[in-house]
């Protein structure tokens, strides 16, 4: 059988040009907003990068404020950390004209003293009528300023309210007086801070031989609470470090410090600056903490060492140390063994998980004495910054104006 096919050509030609027509159409189409798809991306880019510019703003208003409160432009704090004057530059209603466009930022009080809020919006070309908009709140924090209120302190997070016990034995030495004592050099104060006492307690102090504690010079007193010691004393919360603090310098030292989980046994600490030693599970230490994941750092030898040790457990020192800085362990510390040196800032022992008793003794403090120093906790011995910075996992981009 023939099929007579004759005239499909047409018809056929005329589908072609249909569909290529369409196609034509389609890529006018694309033509004409590709240009505009892409000025919106740019613009929207823009206008993140302004909102993220009004967050450093902030840092750096806060940080220099701190340094230099008479700076122009800068956000100053009260002694407890609020506001106190925050420029128009920062009161959310202000416009911040910036190359493309523009951005508003505000700054509030966070959950503690040394956290803030910030609000920053940016905008392309300005607020008035923008194309477009980007909204991003974050908080900013910087190390809570420790203020320690004895060379040796222990406790303030007792479990149960139960009284902690430091023992102090043989010829140690601690100093928090404004005078050199029995050779230890003299105590250095934060501007506003005196120390309550050379070593304190939620509990008792208790003593075997003649220390010498200092303020007053020289142990006089009979135990339970010897002379230029404080017993049975409340500490105020700026001397302990909340979870917050804790997971905020967790998150510090596993990108700008040392993080170690369990129980690292040291003859000289790994690195100056910020040492974090966490639980082996990385859990939150409390009362109910397994004792398996409690971690005691071991410090022997001869140390030298500049910074903060942080221990979300327990410290056990023998040996000469040369500390400047903190040791700050969440449960308790022991500090005993042979050599000399000086510690040079606090010990700060909280004894979170039990009420076990806090030790030093002559054969290392006795050589090792501690001396009082509030700036030297603060800034490490010089290896902390004291910048403002965000904090981690705070960071978020919102949707408004």
């Amino acid at each position: 059988m023939i099929r007579n096919e004759r005239g499909i050509a047409l018809p056929m030609a005329l589908i072609v040009m249909a569909i290529l027509t369409a196609l034509m159409a389609a890529f006018a189409v694309l033509a004409t907003s590709e240009p505009q798809i892409a000025s919106n991306q740019v613009a929207s880019a823009q206008a993140r990068a302004l909102a993220e510019s009004g967050v450093e703003r902030v840092l750096w208003a806060l940080t220099t404020g701190e340094a230099s409160p008479t700076t122009a432009g800068v956000i100053t704090l009260d002694p407890n950390y609020n506001l106190l004057n925050v420029p128009a530059a920062y009161n959310g209603t202000t416009e911040n004209g910036l190359g493309v466009g523009s951005f508003k930022v505000s700054i509030t009080d966070g959950a503690q003293r040394n956290i803030k809020v910030v609000t920053a919006v940016g905008f392309v070309p300005n607020a008035t009528n923008p194309i477009a908009i980007k909204k991003i709140i974050t908080q900013v924090t910087r190390l809570n300023w420790i203020t320690p209120q004895c060379g040796l302190c222990a406790g303030g997070e007792d479990p149960a309210g139960h009284a902690t016990t430091i023992k102090v034995g043989g010829s140690a030495s601690v100093n928090a007086s404004l005078s050199a004592q029995g050779g230890v050099p003299a105590g250095q104060y934060c501007s506003g801070v005196t120390p309550a006492s050379a070593v304190g307690s939620t509990g008792l102090v208790t003593v075997n031989g003649s220390p010498n504690l200092s303020p007053p010079p020289g142990y006089t007193n009979a135990p339970p609470c010897p002379d230029g010691a404080a017993c049975t004393q409340t500490f105020p919360s700026t001397m302990t470090l909340t979870d917050s603090d804790m997971a905020t310098l967790k998150a510090m030292a596993k990108t700008n410090g040392l993080y170690v989980k369990g129980s690292p046994t040291w003859h000289v600490p790994p690195t100056n600056g910020l040492i974090f030693v966490d639980t082996t599970d990385e859990s939150v230490l409390s009362a109910s903490t397994p004792l398996a994941n409690v971690p005691t750092v071991s410090l022997h030898g001869s140390i030298n060492f500049s910074g903060w040790l942080i221990v979300a457990g327990n410290v056990d020192v023998s040996g000469g140390i040369n500390m400047t800085g903190m040791i700050y362990a969440q449960n308790t510390v022991t500090l005993h063994g042979a050599g000399h040196g000086l510690y040079t800032g606090a010990v700060i022992s909280t004894n979170r998980m039990d009420n076990s008793s806090t030790n030093i003794d002559d054969e290392d403090v006795g050589n090792a004495p501690i001396s009082y120093n509030c700036p030297a906790v603060r800034n490490g011995g010089g290896f902390l910054s004291q910048s403002w910075f965000l904090m981690p996992g705070t960071y978020r981009e919102v949707s408004g104006s």
